[in-house]
């Protein structure tokens, strides 16, 4: 049930991102524009989460998980009456600017209660050991989703640019009653009881969970810049139109998404590897992605580094995750939790704002910023986990 509230909500996200710069297009928006919505939403989103999370321990998961879900329903079809009245002649320029912002703010604050909902409640009946497979179990919805997102979408974009969207309401209403009705209830006092050792022998706060939420961070970071630039770059440097240019970059993301899934299942899931390999062997592969995407000419290359981009993906986040969850204090934990399924917002909050600037120099700069800014986050946690190494020996 988690994974399908995750999946519902990952799908709605993924047709987002396929679609937006061509309704931005369509609409005569610029890549600011279309970058000040997603950045100033992942904002709300990120600030949203911490707050969700310790609502959520309090309240319980299954409430707040049906709250997000509900106000993700809501605010995509505010989001999409928006477009519709631009494309419509009602409203256009500045008041159309305005009111997209508005109506994807209003969502954010809402729909952020969903993913630190999930996941504290993935963490709370996982034990230590399991808890980088229950994480993926629950964050592998967001491959499932980049996977069906896309492909949804293109499906329905020749029916319009905003039938996808509108179809997301439906999708979304549909998880929030499979929730209601077979999602087990974790009362907050269940999820205490998982942490038995939370007020005995109370842990001083470790630092080292907070490298690990950095490092998602940039991940994501890196993810947004490419994400922002590449429906644009489709259209831009192959002279595509609005419509062929989603098609495009849905087929692409749908490529890194098969593959992070395949990886997600079969290498993440299965604890063939330990986390600290996983993080030493994924990481270097994004690097290698952006640095494709920096380089290629052709829509094959494209696809490679995709396709090398999902790797990474799949092995990253989940094991960055259960890295942050596993070496912080109970006390710890709530926050953690927050911090890491914020993440993703936060990286959205830089990366399309900086990536609209660097479009602007270079239609291909913002790929080689995203690998620059791997390479250097690589470098600094791979000292923390040899640092680490070095003190479990020591003791």
């Amino acid at each position: 049930m988690l994974f399908c509230a995750l999946l519902a909500t990952s799908v709605g996200q993924s047709v987002m991102l396929t679609t937006l710069p061509s309704l931005g297009r369509e609409a005569s928006l610029s890549e600011f524009h279309i970058a000040t919505i997603m950045s100033s939403s992942a904002l709300i989103f990120a600030l949203g989460t911490s707050v969700w999370s310790k609502v959520a321990k309090r309240a319980g998961f299954k409430r707040i998980l049906m709250v997000g879900l509900a106000g993700y329903s809501l605010g995509t079809f505010a989001f999409a009456s928006a477009w519709m009245a631009g494309f419509s002649g009602i409203i256009g320029g500045t008041n159309l600017f305005l009111a997209l912002l508005f109506s994807r703010s209003m969502q954010s604050t809402i729909m952020s209660a969903t993913p630190p909902s999930a996941v504290g409640y993935a963490v709370a009946i996982s034990s230590p050991k399991a808890r980088v497979s229950a994480i993926s179990k629950v964050t592998s919805a967001s491959s499932v989703g980049q996977i069906i997102g896309p492909a949804y979408a293109g499906l329905l974009v020749g029916f319009g640019l905003l039938a996808p969207l509108y179809s997301i309401v439906l999708l979304t209403l549909l998880a929030l009653v499979l929730v209601y009705f077979k999602l087990p209830v974790l009362t907050p006092s269940s999820a205490q009881h998982s942490n038995a050792n939370e007020t005995v022998n109370e842990a001083p706060p470790s630092k080292i969970p907070y490298v690990f939420v950095v490092a998602c961070v940039c991940v994501f970071c890196a993810m947004a810049m490419m994400q922002q630039s590449i429906g644009f770059f489709f259209i831009d440097f192959y002279s595509l139109s609005p419509v062929e240019g989603a098609r495009l970059v849905g087929f692409a993301m749908m490529v890194s998404a098969v593959t992070s899934l395949s990886v997600q299942f079969f290498v993440v899931q299965k604890a063939r590897v330990s986390t600290e390999a996983m993080i030493q062997v994924s990481l270097p592969l994004l690097v290698i992605a952006y640095i494709l995407l920096f380089f290629q000419q052709s829509i094959s290359m494209m696809y490679v580094a995709m396709a090398v981009m999902g790797l990474g993906m799949g092995m990253a986040y989940p094991s960055l995750a259960a890295s942050a969850t596993t070496y912080c204090t109970p006390a710890q934990q709530a926050k953690i939790t927050g911090l890491i399924t914020a993440t993703t917002a936060m990286g959205y909050v830089v990366g399309p704002p900086v990536a609209a600037l660097l479009y602007q120099y270079s239609i291909a700069l913002p790929f080689l910023a995203s690998a620059i800014t791997i390479a250097l986050i690589t470098c600094i946690v791979f000292m923390t986990l040899r640092a680490v190494k070095h003190q479990n020996i020591a003791e």
